[in-house]
């Protein structure tokens, strides 16, 4: 079994208790300052979404077929797109 300990992202304590669910991920409560938070997180899915758009655009779909297969929004990826070429 895998503990993760979680501390409050306001105040720094780990007296936390859970309070229910959202989209299907714990949301626990901070019992000293009263803050809520999910600690879910996201930053795998994010690349791994994001390494998914890189090997389309490699591939030359257009941002609409790119839009559609991985659920990113159009202009998320132009902007990933221009970030990408860099400036000028």
């Amino acid at each position: 079994m895998i503990l993760t300990a979680h501390s409050c992202a306001k105040c720094g304590s780990t007296a936390l208790h859970k309070n229910g669910s959202s989209a299907g991920k714990a949301k626990y409560r901070c019992t000293t300052c009263g803050h809520q938070a999910v600690f879910a997180p996201a930053e795998p899915a994010r690349a791994a979404q994001r390494e998914q758009v890189n090997k389309l655009l490699e591939e030359r779909n257009s941002q609409r077929s790119i839009a559609r297969v991985s659920g990113v929004a159009r202009m998320t990826i132009a902007r990933w797109i221009k970030k990408k070429s860099g400036p000028g």
